[in-house]
């Protein structure tokens, strides 16, 4: 019965541990995911800054081949 218990607490210890583990994995996913989010989000402002910009230079180069 005493090896029994012994077993059963090792594998209650080693579940607590990998429980830990997963907790501290879960919560660095989280913080990279944020972190993708905001540089995606950094990236498509850029972009919308770069497209207006290109819009604006065509824009030009057209009203100037028409006069």
């Amino acid at each position: 019965m005493d090896a029994l218990l012994q077993r059963l607490e090792t594998r209650i210890r080693k579940l607590v541990e990998r429980c830990e583990q997963l907790e501290g994995d879960n919560a660095d996913l989280r913080q990279y995911t944020e972190s993708l989010a905001r540089e995606k989000d950094a990236l498509l402002t850029k972009n919308r800054l770069a497209v207006s910009q290109i819009e604006g230079m065509i824009s030009h180069l057209e009203s100037r081949s028409t006069s």
